[in-house]
């Protein structure tokens, strides 16, 4: 998750990069993903094409990936999360870093890593926020 999801991609545990945001600034506000895979411990409270809120909180969160490396990684079926308007349209205008296709969250090669950039942390409980959506991606740790 956020930091996390750097240390894992700059690690090579999961392709790509998290770089500074498109916008050059610090972002912080609620954001919806639409899950694109539901059959991984850390997507299986939702089903597929399902719309979730949690917040963003970076400044260095934009996902990019070379052309070859992301028609793998979609081919290979491991992006986990798109950022996508309410109804699950996946935009430019629900893209709130610049993040190549969209993409929030994937998975490693083995499928054994997933990192992500949103904070599902920060959406589990109704004090801390006004979503309790990211409570199923940390069910996985339960």
């Amino acid at each position: 998750i956020c930091n996390g999801a750097q240390i894992g991609s700059e690690s090579g545990l999961t392709p790509g990069a998290f770089t500074t945001n498109a916008s050059a600034r610090f972002q912080c506000e609620p954001v919806h993903l639409r899950v694109e895979r539901a059959d991984t411990p850390w997507t299986a409270a939702y089903d597929e094409g399902d719309v979730i809120e949690v917040p963003i909180a970076h400044g260095e969160g934009r996902f990019e990936i070379g052309d070859d490396a992301h028609d793998d990684l979609v081919a290979d079926d491991r992006v986990l999360f798109r950022y996508c308007d309410a109804d699950g349209n996946v935009t430019d205008g629900a893209n709130p870093n610049g993040s190549t296709d969209n993409v929030a969250g994937v998975l490693g090669e083995r499928e054994t890593v997933a990192v992500l950039m949103p904070h599902p942390e920060r959406a589990t409980l109704p004090d801390l926020g006004r979503s309790i959506d990211g409570a199923g991606i940390l069910e996985a740790f339960a």
